[in-house]
C-alpha cells in the first residue's frame, strides 16, 4: 500500500496490483454482489482494471478496510478531462461515520490536482442514501444513464 500524497485522512491508502487485494473483496461485494463467486477471479478483474488506469483507494481502521473507492481518469467530448468514480462503498458496520465523505473529499483533491474539468459518478436509482451523500458533497444530477445488456 502506498500513502496518498495529499490525503486528508492518515488512514487513507491507495492499493496497487502488488498489494494483497483479497481483503477488499468482502467490502466491494456490499456494492457489487453480482461479482464472480471466486474471490481470486475478482482480484484478477481488479488488476486488469488497474492496468487500464483504475485506482483503488481504501479507508483503513487499523488493518481493517472500512471503505473503498475506485476511480479512473478519462476524457470525452461531454466533460473534457474528468475523474470518474467507479465505486464508493462503506462496510455496513462502518456506515454513518463520515467515511464516504472522507473518500469523496480525497477524490476531489486528486481531480483538482490532476487538472480535471469534472468529477463524475453514477449511482443506482434506488440508492437514495448514497444520492443524499453525493448531493451533500456538491454533486448534481445532470444526466440519465442508460445501459443495454448484451448477450454473451
Amino acid at each position: 500500500m502506498s500513502d496518498l500524497d495529499n490525503a486528508s485522512a492518515a488512514n487513507l491508502k491507495e492499493l496497487t496490483a502488488q498489494d494483497d487485494l483479497l481483503p477488499c473483496i468482502p467490502v466491494m461485494r456490499v456494492l457489487r454482489p453480482h461479482l464472480e463467486a471466486d474471490d481470486g477471479a475478482v482480484v484478477e478483474r481488479i488488476k486488469r482494471q488497474m492496468e487500464q488506469g483504475y485506482r483503488l483507494l481504501a479507508l483503513m481502521n487499523g488493518s481493517d478496510i472500512v471503505a473503498l473507492a475506485g476511480i479512473r481518469l478519462q476524457e470525452n467530448l461531454v466533460f473534457g478531462r474528468f475523474l470518474y468514480v467507479d465505486d464508493v462503498v462503506v462496510a455496513p458496520e462502518a456506515r454513518r461515520q463520515g467515511h464516504a465523505e472522507t473518500l469523496l473529499a480525497a477524490i476531489r483533491e486528486i481531480a483538482v490536482e490532476t487538472g480535471q474539468d469534472v468529477l463524475a459518478l453514477d449511482t443506482a436509482l434506488n440508492n437514495i442514501g448514497a444520492q443524499r451523500v453525493y448531493h451533500r458533497c456538491g454533486y448534481e444530477n445532470v444526466a440519465y444513464h442508460l445501459i443495454q445488456r448484451l448477450p454473451r
